[in-house]
């Protein structure tokens, strides 16, 4: 968690709940840095994290999805960062002006590199997600009568629907943004080479002690795409125990090449309908296709290493029968070897980016990487189509073979990889068709098809 003379805290949702307050017990709080309880910001996270208010309803009517837990965690950082900003440079958040305060220092101060933990820019994602939450913050007290009214400037922008499963693939919208929002560059994607990769794998497996745990880790967010979360929250049983109950969904190819079907929804990205007593989100409901070397290697792990793991825990049990009790909280697949406790998506994060490898290189870009390489052997298949497209020396979006190139790559995404990533937006589609063509070399301008990637959620 970044150190923050304002302090981002999760009180324990048991007490939280046995003292009647279970409404709020998974929500995150902030203490300033005397340190004391942010009554004003803590109650801003509360009426947004129950839906109470947010940003286009202002609290007419609660919002029935509010913002999930990994969301408010997110928001009560940002806001966190923009209190601490606010006493260092004696600000009042809550009376400042949008236009000379938040933009014209706060955000100007991250830019440069004033306001960040090691005195570099900060990426536009970051310095308009802060700023946005701080504009959040005195949007709410207006509301509340905490302070004046304030009016944010705003213009129009209009941006392409890039979905290509409906009647209206193509259709202009326009949106109200925000001024001085910090423009984002659309997202591009590049990988290290597979020697790199490779080398980078090697040392995680050779690590002594964690190189087990952490290099089945690896290996299954690399050949699944699934994201760090949903591989801290894998239980022991989403591969089934048995093996005879595993769902092979190919079983007439060679066993090589044969998947399993597995559901996913603890720790998944979207809605979230609970917290289970685990402490997990529960989300949506997804099914991947994990290759049956995965799973048998998954297998072995949970009937040998995982147990040797959990020893540090075991030993906080002073009977056989508080051992059995430990045992059976410890649901969790991936156990950390020094503590006996499950690893965190963080925990996941910090061992990817801090074994030595390639720069950038994190579990997120491995989902990215997993559909390219994806869509690239799929496209090996079509071989024929793709030389004519490289040999031809005049071409452009309309071009005919283009156009069949295109839809069988989009084909393969949409049918194929989507599903595996569990995405429901449409951008990402253009993204990895740029990737294709950029690595066929092949000089299109589809800029025109993509999809806007500027964030819209802050119109007013």
């Amino acid at each position: 968690m970044p150190d923050y003379g304002f302090k981002v805290v999760f009180a324990d949702h048991r007490i939280l709940t046995g003292a009647g307050f279970a409404a709020v017990a998974n929500l995150p709080f902030i203490f300033d840095s005397e340190p004391g309880y942010a009554r004003l910001p803590n109650q801003f996270l509360i009426d947004r994290g129950l839906g109470y208010w947010d940003p286009k309803g202002r609290g007419k009517k609660r919002n029935p999805i509010p913002p999930s837990r990994i969301s408010m965690l997110n928001f009560a950082r940002w806001l966190a960062n923009a209190l601490e900003w606010a006493e260092t440079r004696a600000v009042n958040l809550m009376a400042a002006d949008y236009t000379n305060v938040l933009i014209g220092r706060y955000q100007k101060e991250m830019l440069k590199g004033l306001w960040s933990a090691d005195n570099r820019p900060l990426a536009p994602e970051t310095v308009n997600a802060r700023v946005q939450i701080a504009l959040e913050y005195q949007m709410w007290a207006a509301d509340k009568g905490l302070r004046e009214p304030f009016t944010i400037p705003t213009i129009t922008t209009t941006y392409i629907a890039g979905s290509h499963d409906n009647s209206k693939s193509h259709e202009v919208k326009s949106v109200q943004c925000r001024k001085g929002k910090v423009k984002v560059n659309k997202r591009t994607l590049s990988f290290p080479s597979q020697e790199e990769i490779e080398a980078w794998r090697k040392r995680v497996h050779e690590r002594p002690i964690f190189g087990v745990t952490e290099g089945l880790i690896v290996d299954l967010i690399l050949n699944t795409a699934i994201r760090r979360e949903e591989a801290a929250c894998w239980r022991v049983d989403t591969l089934p125990i048995n093996p005879k109950e595993w769902r092979i969904v190919n079983p007439d190819q060679p066993e090589e090449v044969q998947s399993v079907l597995i559901e996913l929804k603890y720790g998944t990205k979207g809605k979230e309908y609970g917290v289970d007593e685990h402490g997990d989100k529960i989300g949506p409901q997804g099914t991947i296709h994990v290759p049956l070397w995965i799973a048998h290697r998954i297998h072995d792990y949970r009937h040998k290493e995982r147990v040797l793991s959990l020893k540090p825990l075991l030993k906080k049990g002073s009977t056989v029968d508080a051992q059995r009790r430990i045992l059976q909280q410890a649901v969790h697949l991936f156990i950390h070897p020094g503590t006996g406790q499950r690893y965190s998506g963080d925990q996941i994060y910090t061992f990817w980016t801090h074994v030595e490898g390639p720069e950038h290189w994190s579990p997120h870009m491995g989902r990215d990487w997993w559909a390219c390489r994806y869509l690239e052997e799929r496209m090996k298949q079509h071989a024929d189509l793709i030389q004519q497209v490289i040999k031809t020396s005049i071409v452009s979006y309309e071009h005919p073979m283009v156009m069949a190139l295109r839809d069988t790559a989009q084909t393969v995404i949409q049918l194929e990889i989507r599903p595996q990533l569990r995405h429901h937006s449409a951008r990402t589609t253009e993204i990895y068709l740029q990737w294709l063509f950029s690595k066929l070399h092949v000089s299109l301008t589809i800029s025109r098809q993509w999809v806007a990637l500027n964030e819209t959620g802050d119109a007013e």
